[in-house]
């Protein structure tokens, strides 16, 4: 689609010339949740341009709490390098390692431009420096990571360091492209609304004026795979014919999806969506509504719950509130007669959702209790994680202390079995400070002390034992 390919493509140019250019000193790259994952790709891909003779070195940690995480950044910068050592060594490039000491770095901004500086004396022909790739999932102070950014970048003793900074959530670095002034490159890679309306409109979009789709439809005669649309293949000697309805059952695939109606439900879901970036809700809500009511009619329930739930989302889009309700209610009966645990967790956060924003946490606690249920019948353990901690956070704020307590202990419990990298990516850490906290208030300092240690080790990726507060806490 145009809309993702044209910033994609200005991203390369900008990008090639910052591998070629090497005077530039930074590439500011803005971006949105929606592209951010392929620009990083595409950056990082920069490291293998021809002009380019520098190591790359990538960060995703936040720029929040005290720390500003540098403390996950310095032993990073130390575990690539050791990678990059490796990486290179196939094709004759030889990368000294970091000298024993740098394990010791400080872990702070001041530690990880140091390891810096070590870096120019390790790297051999035809390596001549580093980038580092900064994109921070969050910036918690825009000032401060402008501050520490500025005395990175125009560091005298980091000569041979240029910097790429990606952001998908403001625009932190941008007085100090402004001050870099012709050392700096900025560019923006976020979807165009405009053409991505357009991509829309040229994929088959449905019209509510359309009228109701009747299935099957009329057979356009089966093609052969590779067939053109509206062009008969050429006759072939043993040619299988077209699959009968039990064969594609016995597929897991529905026989009027397969015959017209996968079609008719593309057209009236990309419809919806267009309508409702165009504001246009009634619209939106009545080809939506019909998406829902043709998987329905197709017998496939997980695709109508689907498409039931964004109905509901399109409903609050149009400020419908109690439709919207409806919708997640409906939602949840169907999963619930389908015995899809999965969705059936979806749809209880939407409700619980729903509760939270109407100032009902006892009722949201609720909801988000049953979801959290559901996840781990489905086997879901990183959703069910954030279930039961936004479970205990409501429970706490409509004063039901010990079902908080419980809600968090439940969080916590199911990190341990998970491997350390994925744990790391839960909300598991923040349900144990939440339990510390509630130690600390009862007097119990040991055991808080257990559970700020163990979120510590949630968060750095280390497999720690369950914390003795946990216990305690009840």
């Amino acid at each position: 689609m145009e809309s993702i390919a044209a910033p994609l493509r200005r991203l390369q140019e900008e990008g090639s010339w910052f591998a070629r250019a090497h005077e530039l000193r930074l590439l500011h790259v803005r971006t949105d949740a929606t592209m951010r994952g392929a620009a990083l790709d595409l950056l990082l891909a920069l490291e293998h341009h021809a002009d380019n003779r520098a190591l790359f070195y990538r960060f995703d940690d936040p720029f929040a709490g005290s720390d500003r995480g540098w403390p996950a950044r310095v032993p990073r910068l130390i575990d690539q390098h050791a990678e990059k050592i490796e990486a290179v060594a196939p094709a004759g490039v030889v990368v000294q390692p970091l000298p024993p000491a740098a394990a010791a770095a400080e872990p702070t901004a001041r530690g990880f431009s140091a390891l810096l500086f070590e870096l120019r004396r390790l790297l051999g022909a035809p390596l001549e420096g580093v980038v580092v790739v900064l994109a921070p999932g969050r910036v918690e102070d825009p000032l401060l990571f402008h501050h520490e950014l500025a005395a990175l970048v125009g560091s005298p003793q980091l000569p041979h360091v240029r910097w790429i900074i990606v952001e998908a959530d403001g625009d932190a670095a941008h007085d100090l492209v402004k001050a870099l002034g012709s050392r700096a490159l900025a560019c923006d890679c976020v979807v165009d609304e405009s053409q991505q309306q357009n991509d829309l409109a040229a994929g088959g979009v449905a019209a509510v004026s359309d009228p109701p789709v009747v299935l099957p439809l009329p057979p356009a005669g089966w093609r052969a795979p590779g067939a053109m649309p509206d062009v008969p293949p050429p006759p072939r000697p043993g040619l299988p014919g077209p699959p009968s309805d039990e064969q594609l059952r016995a597929a897991g695939l529905s026989p009027k999806f397969i015959r017209g109606g996968g079609d008719a439900l593309k057209k009236l879901i990309l419809g919806a969506g267009l309508a409702l970036r165009q504001k246009r809700h009634p619209d939106a809500i009545t080809l939506q509504a019909r998406a829902a009511a043709l998987c329905a009619e197709m017998e496939m329930p997980r695709e109508q719950i689907l498409n039931v739930m964004i109905l509901g989302g399109y409903l609050l889009a149009a400020a419908q509130r109690p439709r919207a309700r409806e919708a997640y209610t409906k939602a949840r009966d169907l999963a619930v007669a389908a015995q899809l645990d999965d969705m059936i967790a979806q749809t209880e956060l939407a409700l619980g959702m729903l509760d939270a924003v109407d100032h009902q946490p006892a009722q949201a606690a609720g909801h988000y209790s049953a979801a959290g249920q559901h996840a781990e019948k489905a086997a879901l353990a990183p959703l069910a994680i954030e279930c039961w901690r936004m479970a205990g956070q409501l429970a706490l704020e409509a004063r039901l202390e010990s079902g908080a307590v419980d809600c968090w202990k439940r969080a916590v419990s199911l990190a341990d079995p998970l491997d350390p990298a994925l744990a790391k990516m839960t909300s598991a850490p923040e349900a144990a400070r939440a339990l510390a906290a509630v130690c600390r208030k009862r007097g119990l300092h040991t055991q808080a002390a257990s559970l700020e240690q163990r979120s510590v080790d949630l968060e750095s990726g280390t497999a720690g034992e369950p914390a003795v507060g946990e216990a305690a806490a009840s």
